[in-house]
């Protein structure tokens, strides 16, 4: 039975592999991963059609010709056979690909950012010293107003990572939550990232759990 892999069964098919991916977690296309660590997902045409998407007619075979052809002429020399075209992913596919990598980096810059503004708020509404006898005082300022903003909500992507590892308390890799999503990237540096922003804590043996702070969508 031929069975496609995620990039492979969406330039079929005609669409990205994420739409693929929400297909599999609705439970609308049946997978299938190897047994072994980090194997990657494989679904059949069966499935892919039994999921409503519209897979390309096969080619009509070739008829037998009715009467039989004169032997052909001995050729001096057998013509090279044609190079088979390498096929490569289409620009669309690989201009979504950089501006989703690209939205990502900026909404971990965006979190530093933050993340550095709160430390110099802090910094602010820190008990300062008492004037000196004599000196003027300094003008009360309210505490509300060294609050610091709230976080943005998370991406797409960091949404579906802090889902994925609050099922798993005990710890969770990233090759493994990258094989749950179903995702053709490496989800690594994601995680890194969303440690720096404390949504998530790495634990020994490179496992990942939910920060307290992070614990909220």
């Amino acid at each position: 039975m031929d069975t496609y892999t995620m990039t492979e069964a969406a330039r079929l098919v005609g669409t990205s592999t994420g739409k693929l991916s929400q297909a599999i977690r609705a439970g609308r296309l049946p997978a299938r991963a190897g047994p072994e660590p980090g194997a990657v997902l494989t679904v059949t045409p069966e499935a892919l059609r039994a999921a409503g998407f519209a897979l390309p007619p096969a080619p009509a075979p070739s008829e037998a010709p009715t009467t039989a052809s004169p032997a052909p002429a001995p050729a001096a020399e057998a013509a090279p056979a044609p190079a088979t075209p390498v096929e490569h992913p289409g620009p669309d596919q690989a201009l979504l690909a950089h501006l989703e990598r690209a939205l990502e980096q900026a909404r971990e810059r965006e979190l530093r950012l933050l993340d550095l503004l709160a430390d110099l708020t802090r910094q602010r509404s820190a008990p300062q010293a008492p004037p000196a006898p004599g000196a003027p005082r300094p003008a009360v300022v309210p505490a509300a107003a060294f609050r610091p903003p709230a976080r943005p909500p998370l991406s797409g992507l960091r949404q579906q990572i802090v889902e994925v590892v609050r099922q798993h308390p005990e710890g969770i890799a990233p090759r493994d939550v990258r094989t749950l999503l179903a995702v053709d990237h490496d989800v690594r540096s994601t995680m890194k990232g969303m440690v720096r922003s404390g949504i998530l804590t790495r634990r020994a043996a490179g496992r990942y759990v939910v920060a307290a702070a992070g614990a909220g969508p």
